[in-house]
């Protein structure tokens, strides 16, 4: 049996919002969240979404101690799924907000309490959403449930990095790649290709991370996706001989992403870049 689910409301704007930030114009991107938030009649799951989602901007420009608060607020607008309550945009929007705490504390190096985070993101999807070829029998938007159990995957990959945990970053990168494929984001599966791309990197296989960030730059160039393309000159900046063009092309995509409201805050002692 198939169960199609309504859209929340306030469900485009916040998409919106998630394009913007995906080409790297998170001033847009935040004005568009401020006014999902503001607006009334806003579904509980697409405000937390809004909360999620500006705390994964602020992250990414190396704010993981700010980004806590946002992702807080997101699992707070959401908790009602924790138990059981709500369909699967609520379940999406709580997880949404547990990854994102997840990853706010590798960047801080806070590894017990991202991999606590993670594993209840996936108890809690085992229990409400087994995988399955058909979601549980439901008629899942991709952008629900799917795609926060690849996001639960991608920050289960990096938590293994981060620890060097090698074997748990190998086998969730594995994971990733089979999830990334079933969607059909581009977007999605090029960051998913790019965290393999850094996994290969640590396991010493420099010219198979080479090749497959090379592929994530090309194709992130084509499409616009400026965050995902300065990534990808970073980690190529440490994996070409001498870092070849890649320096300088990470620091023009910066300036490029400091114009459109994201300036990438320069790394702290024990603090990393997150998604």
């Amino acid at each position: 049996m198939r169960i199609m689910i309504d859209a929340p409301t306030g469900r485009h704007h916040w998409e919106r919002a998630v394009e913007f930030g995906a080409h790297g114009r998170v001033a847009a991107a935040r004005t568009v969240l401020d006014e999902v938030a503001a607006a009334a009649g806003t579904s509980a799951a697409v405000t937390s979404l809004a909360a999620s989602t500006r705390g994964s901007l602020i992250r990414q420009a190396g704010g993981h101690r700010a980004a806590r608060a946002a992702d807080g607020r997101a699992c707070g607008l959401a908790s009602a799924a924790a138990t059981g309550q709500g369909g699967p945009w609520l379940a999406a929007a709580w997880v949404d907000g547990l990854v994102g705490l997840a990853a706010d504390g590798l960047g801080v190096a806070d590894f017990a309490g991202s991999r606590a985070l993670l594993d209840r993101a996936d108890r809690f999807l085992g229990e409400h959403f087994p995988p399955g070829p058909d979601e549980a029998g439901e008629e899942l938007e991709w952008c629900t449930v799917p795609r926060v159990r690849l996001r639960v995957s991608w920050v289960r990959t990096e938590w293994g990095l981060y620890s060097g945990d090698l074997d748990t970053a190998r086998s969730a990168s594995a994971a990733s790649q089979i999830l990334a494929e079933r969607l059909p984001s581009p977007r999605h599966r090029l960051k998913t290709e790019l965290i393999a791309a850094a996994v290969a990197a640590a396991a010493g296989d420099t010219p198979g991370a080479r090749r497959a960030a090379r592929e994530v730059f090309d194709r992130t160039g084509e499409l616009g996706l400026a965050p995902l393309r300065w990534a990808a000159a970073t980690l190529l900046t440490g994996v070409t001989p001498g870092g070849g063009e890649y320096p300088a092309e990470a620091d023009r995509l910066r300036a490029i992403l400091a114009r459109r409201g994201m300036p990438i805050a320069p790394l702290t002692l024990g603090e990393r870049h997150g998604r």
